[in-house]
């Protein structure tokens, strides 16, 4: 693939839905990218968002669009059942994309788009924002060097309370419905980005009357010792946060995760040396405490807090910038097209594709499949 060479990179956006409203937005942040056509079924429609954004193309299909000689890149912010056809639609057309999670509805579709893309030699990334956020590359580079020790555990959930809706995207099997491809997909991707790929993956669902899961878990085993507990839903508020625990201390990513403002990283002094002498009148003294719940409660509230204060050390790690967040995968698709590269090293096609296979995996463990899977 050539290397773009324009001082500002073109984008055409298909869809005109909130994430595409949210990117559009976004794209204003870097000064080097304009978006210059809209693609959505109803042309009226993106015509006005077309408009909004000061997009010079209203298109009513996306063959249409991908044949616009103004559009460097596609950003794909469609449903997901639509994601396979749009992109090698953009293909067919000479245009390198960057398609929304989940990159597609299972491994098969990816390996078909994956392939698109190599054979004609374009760029292609799913869009998993999430690990382009500079929080969660600043989280990436303390856990690879070792300052909270090795990995022991990692707990990620994201669960937001959905109004149940049979024929709506997020129930509907026929659109790809359920909470692993809609949410369940950020946790196991921040897992594999922190942890690499697992050595096996069991889970359970809770799944509705439409057949999709409506609450999943997945527990990820790791060849170190390390474990990957995740958890998803559409029926509930869950904390939406992540804690990376390690041997030498411990990462906590604040809500919400996936796109971060905040982070505290606590380190842990070793205990000091003691023999066993003093270890057995230690604990003899405890016990003796115990018993006397007057003396517990201070020992709890007071000296308990105090000593835990003198074995550990917290920072804060910052991050606040204009915008929702999705300037910065931006960006680095714009690097890679500048550079003429066809894939990025932050978010791999081949990551994309080992993840769905997960994905695939746990649902068939559920039993919930998408009309024209097999079972």
């Amino acid at each position: 693939m050539a290397a773009v060479s324009g001082t500002t990179i073109r984008w055409g956006i298909v869809g005109t839905g909130v994430a595409a409203r949210m990117f559009a937005e976004d794209l204003r942040l870097l000064p080097d990218a304009a978006v210059v056509a809209i693609c959505s079924r109803d042309q009226m429609r993106a015509a006005e968002f077309g408009w909004r954004f000061g997009a010079k193309h209203a298109h009513a299909s996306v063959p249409e669009l991908a044949q616009n000689n103004d559009v460097d890149v596609v950003y794909i912010a469609t449903p997901h059942i639509r994601h396979r056809a749009d992109c090698l639609a953009c293909f067919a057309g000479g245009k390198p994309v960057l398609c929304e999670k989940p990159f597609t509805l299972n491994a098969h579709e990816a390996k078909e788009v994956i392939a698109g893309a190599r054979s004609h030699q374009l760029f292609c990334m799913e869009a998993m924002w999430m690990r382009f956020q500079p929080l969660i590359i600043r989280v990436r580079s303390l856990v690879q060097s070792g300052m909270i020790g090795q990995v022991r555990l990692l707990q990620a959930d994201l669960g937001y309370r959905t109004p149940f809706d049979p024929n709506g995207r997020f129930f509907n099997p026929a659109l790809g419905g359920g909470a692993l491809l809609d949410r369940g997909v950020y946790p196991l991707s921040l897992a594999f980005f922190l942890l690499g790929q697992s050595e096996a993956a069991n889970s359970g669902a809770s799944v509705g009357p439409t057949g999709v899961d409506e609450q999943m878990a997945a527990l990820l085993t790791y060849s170190a010792g390390g474990l990957a507990v995740l958890t998803a839903s559409l029926r509930s508020r869950q904390r939406n946060e992540a804690l990376i625990i390690g041997t030498q201390g411990q990462v906590r990513i604040h809500e919400p995760f996936f796109a971060p403002r905040r982070v505290t990283v606590t380190t842990f002094a070793d205990p000091p040396a003691s023999t066993a002498s003093d270890r057995s009148a230690l604990v003899g003294w405890l016990s003796q405490v115990k018993r006397h719940p007057a003396v517990r409660r201070v020992y709890d509230r007071i000296a308990r807090p105090a000593l835990g204060l003198l074995r550990r050390e917290s920072s804060q790690l910052e991050h606040y910038a204009s915008g929702h967040g999705y300037q910065y995968e931006a960006a680095e698709v714009m690097r890679c097209l500048r550079a003429g590269e066809r894939e990025s090293p932050l978010q791999t096609l081949g990551d994309t594709l080992v993840l769905l296979e997960v994905m695939d995996a746990l649902r068939r463990s559920w039993g919930v499949t998408y009309p024209g899977e097999p079972g």
